[in-house]
């Protein structure tokens, strides 16, 4: 054979030697041997010297050893555990006569809360049994344990959050109940009979997500739909601006002086300043219904007037030549209602059943002002109505230039006649005046009002509003302060009234 093939030559193996474990075994059980030889002769040299002894003397070592044991058994029966500590987030809350009743007092929290309607309740908090000694009588009873666990133990069940536009608002049972609360919501702003609805949807964007919450944060479906409907305060700014006033800025922000009182305390009075701003107090719904529908409808069509003038007739005479009447039409409209309010309408088609008659009105000319002075009869329309609150004339020592007519705040006032308007704004102790010149040297004046609805240089017509009673200047109350003069004169504002 080659040499390369050739087996290689086997290496001697090692024999066991004085180490081995066999050795280590039979040593071990040598000496357990022998050792248990030593405790019987041990046992057997204490039993005969214990039987060498006197009776007495084992007697009173029984006795000894007896005693021993019923002391230790005592002590330890004094110091042993007689109650459960109920100790909850490492706080001891409560002491129960065991570890089952303090776990059935859990049990009956959770059950309840199964009871009204939170299914999968779990604790939220930690809480531990500990063995426990106490005085006696320290042992809370059922009802005392159910009590004290209840106010402070706490739970967590599985519940739906409302949110809108990102913003979690509400806590609900469940996202059945919190679907049919929102559709609720839809259908309290749906329109009338007739309306053919093509779309309900919410201006913000609703999302229903769910989680874990304290039952007690669960708000019913009752409570939350007056949340959403009521909202919250939203507080905005205004800077006044000319002609403005508190009833006129709260009309054109749909509020109430009051409101707008209340929100800006600072505010002594009626008196604003131009560039001055004031809060806008008004509570904004957390969610908004939008309602797009079509609905049709019949309308009366406004009969226009046509007025001419006569010499016939004194100025603010005037009579009827032709009475008008209302036409009727049917319009079908395409809707956009916001809460109910209706903020865009167009009109999808139109057409008229019947069409107005032009009502013709004959308006004097004549002047002839001597007349109401020598007491004839008056010929200038009320500017408001309401009794008189202080006549023409001398009250005291002061002449009372005109005459106060008792009104509302915020009554419109009309023009006592056709005219153009000379003079708006704030006049010492008149207030908020306008000045209207009738022509023929008669001119009208109306003071201290809330505000304005006209512009110096502007045509006004009888009867159209002008303004609105108010308090402005010096006054004591709400009225208008109506003046006649003639030529630059004072006249009895009573004599040319009608």
């Amino acid at each position: 054979m080659p040499p390369h093939l050739e087996q290689p030559e086997r290496l001697p193996q090692p024999k066991d030697g004085p180490g081995d474990w066999r050795d280590k075994v039979k040593e071990t059980a040598q000496r357990a041997a022998k050792g248990l030889k030593q405790s019987w002769a041990l046992v057997y040299e204490l039993r005969r010297k214990w039987e060498d002894k006197p009776p007495r003397f084992r007697r009173a070592v029984i006795g000894i050893a007896g005693g021993a044991v019923i002391l230790l058994a005592g002590w330890r029966l004094a110091l042993a555990p007689n109650a459960w500590a109920v100790v909850v987030e490492g706080e001891r809350v409560a002491l129960a006569a065991s570890r089952e009743e303090a776990q059935q007092a859990v049990e009956n929290l959770l059950a309840a809360l199964e009871a009204r309607g939170f299914e999968g309740a779990r604790l939220s908090a930690t809480i531990e049994y500990v063995p426990i000694r106490v005085e006696r009588g320290a042992v809370h009873t059922p009802e005392e344990l159910k009590r004290l666990l209840a106010g402070r133990l706490s739970f967590e069940v599985p519940a739906t959050a409302l949110e809108i536009d990102g913003v979690p608002r509400a806590l609900l049972r469940d996202e059945a109940t919190a679907r049919a609360l929102l559709e609720r919501l839809k259908e309290e702003y749906l329109p009338g009979e007739g309306a053919q609805v093509e779309e309900v949807k919410f201006k913000e964007e609703v999302n229903l997500v769910p989680q874990l919450a304290d039952p007690d944060d669960i708000a019913s479906p009752d409570e939350v739909l007056a949340l959403l409907k009521e909202g919250i305060e939203e507080v905005r700014q205004y800077t006044v601006q000319q002609g403005d006033c508190l009833w006129t800025i709260a009309r054109k922000f749909d509020l109430s002086v009051e409101k707008l009182q209340e929100a800006n305390p600072q505010i002594q009075g009626e008196r604003l300043d131009i560039g001055q701003v004031i809060n806008l107090s008004a509570r904004k719904p957390l969610l908004n219904v939008v309602v797009v529908y079509r609905q049709e409808v019949t309308e009366s069509i406004p009969y226009a007037t046509e007025v001419k003038t006569t010499s016939e007739l004194w100025r603010g005479q005037e009579r009827v030549k032709q009475a008008g009447a209302e036409g009727e039409k049917k319009v079908t409209y395409r809707m956009v209602a916001e809460n109910g309010r209706v903020v865009e309408k167009e009109v999808l088609e139109a057409k008229v059943l019947k069409e107005p008659v032009t009502r013709i009105v004959e308006r004097g000319t004549k002047v002839q002002v001597a007349l109401a002075a020598r007491g004839g009869s008056g010929r200038l329309a009320w500017p408001v109505s309401g009794p008189i609150s202080s006549a023409y004339g001398y009250r005291g020592s002061e002449f009372h230039s005109g005459l106060d007519i008792a009104a509302p705040y915020g009554a419109a006032v009309g023009a006592a006649e056709a005219g153009v308007v000379t003079q708006v704004g704030y006049i010492g102790g008149y207030g908020r005046m306008i000045t209207i010149d009738h022509g023929g040297g008669l001119v009208t004046r109306y003071a201290h009002l809330s505000g304005y609805n006209v512009q110096v240089g502007q045509k006004v017509s009888r009867g159209q509003t002008i303004g609105y009673v108010g308090t402005s200047g010096r006054t004591t109350g709400p009225h208008l302060h109506f003046e006649v003069l003639v030529d630059g004169q004072f006249r009895n504002p009573y004599q040319y009234l009608r």
